[in-house]
């Protein structure tokens, strides 16, 4: 295998685990009514410090938020190439969806959690998980095409 096929397979896979470890923790920080903690945007008080114990999980959330996006945009980047035919318009989508899923955080915390825009928040982070899961099984039926 060569490098640049480990690269759309393990990209796609990487970025999802860190979407959905962003999911569960946005879902857990809702459950427990602590979405408002943390009322500065992109970061809480601290920026990149450690924050202290009340604003501990929106700031974790906050910043696994800006990992996966940053990897998922690495991965795009190296998934662009592919030889799928949808390849171009699922990265053109992700890409979009990336950046109004940014959009809807800030209107998260400052709408104080509406319940729409959290719905709307969580149902973009699902697209996401789902589209970059698409890649990566697009991804490997092609790899598995040029091994036979």
């Amino acid at each position: 295998m060569r490098n640049s096929q480990f690269l759309n397979l393990v990209l796609p896979f990487v970025s999802m685990g860190l979407i959905y470890s962003t999911m569960l923790i946005g879902v857990y920080i809702s459950s427990l009514n602590k979405g408002i903690a943390c009322p500065d945007w992109p970061l809480c008080p601290n920026g990149f410090a450690y924050p202290p114990d009340k604003f501990f999980y929106e700031h974790f959330h906050r910043l696994m938020a800006i990992i996966a996006a940053i990897f998922t945009g690495i991965t795009l980047i190296f998934v662009r190439k592919s030889k799928w035919r949808l390849n171009r318009l699922v990265v053109a989508i992700l890409t979009s969806l990336l950046s109004v899923q940014i959009v809807m955080g800030f209107f998260v915390v400052s709408t104080k959690l509406n319940p729409y825009i959290v719905a709307i928040h969580l149902s973009i982070g699902v697209t996401i998980f789902s589209l970059t899961f698409l890649l990566l099984r697009e991804s490997y039926i092609e790899i598995k095409k040029k091994g036979s």
